[in-house]
């Protein structure tokens, strides 16, 4: 069995301006910090002082600053959520760039993958499969975070993020749309391709146990990543490493790994 794994890289390949840079420069982000969302206000100063802003990260990080202080914060969490959503269905409807290695890759490779998990909230999977008159996608296909066009998205942090008590609607596990450790079991002994997904901290739930699993014990299976430049290919290795506690060498020792620098 075939699975493909895809984030936002995937979308942001395509052309889809679909990162959370993107979305703290729009509109909808703007009239948040008008309207004095809080969140979005702490957001904001950290996007003006770095250039970049986690917003998983800083969520994190806010709760532990604001701890129990008398603010509408699940309010004001929901109000960026629908921001988000609303963001990126305008994002979404965008022209896609079918010179893309996204979109050359979802060409040659449909057919011969069984199962795609998208950890996006866009439709961009689907339109491609109309442009190419690709029958059935949805039929291998798996929302893992949910999507725009349910209004269902799990946006937040992971379940070993450091947050306040009062706080436990960050966690992505608290949304009642959370397939939590589900799709793991799909992992074991088949071939994956990673598009556009570091693996990174704050997905660390789906990848971690799994990718130290392979550092320990042979699978001969082909496990392919797409990367872009130098800097994904140190950071995707980073990940890989903290994963495996430290047994990087053990890891590529034991997996098939063709990487694709192409991006």
């Amino acid at each position: 069995m075939r699975i493909l794994i895809i984030g936002n890289g995937f979308d942001l390949n395509l052309g889809l301006k679909t990162g959370y840079k993107d979305f703290i420069t729009s509109k909808y982000f703007k009239t948040l910090v008008k309207n004095r969302n809080p969140i979005a206000e702490y957001f904001n100063e950290k996007n003006e002082l770095n250039n970049w802003v986690d917003i998983e990260k800083e969520l994190t990080e806010y709760s532990i600053i604001v701890k129990n202080k008398n603010l509408d914060i699940k309010e004001n969490f929901e109000e960026i959520k629908l921001a988000l959503i609303n963001y990126l269905k305008e994002a979404q409807e965008k022209e896609i760039n079918q010179d893309s290695i996204a979109f050359k890759l979802l060409k040659e490779e449909i057919h011969t993958i069984d199962l795609i998990f998208n950890f996006n909230y866009t439709n961009s999977i689907f339109e491609i499969a109309k442009i190419l008159n690709i029958q059935n996608i949805e039929t291998k296909h798996h929302y893992i975070h949910g999507s725009i066009k349910k209004q269902d998205i799990i946006f937040g942090v992971e379940d070993d993020a450091k947050i306040y008590d009062e706080h436990k609607f960050f966690k992505k596990a608290s949304n009642k749309n959370h397939v939590g450790f589900g799709i793991l079991k799909e992992f074991e002994e088949n071939n994956i391709i990673i598009f556009g997904h570091s693996l990174g901290i704050t997905d660390s739930s789906y990848f971690k146990k799994y990718i130290h699993e392979r550092a320990i014990n042979v699978i001969q299976t082909e496990f392919k990543f797409y990367y872009y430049d130098n800097l994904g290919w140190e950071e995707m290795i980073k990940i890989i490493d903290e994963y495996t506690k430290n047994q990087l060498t053990g890891f590529r020792a034991n997996n098939f790994i063709p990487l694709d620098s192409s991006l």
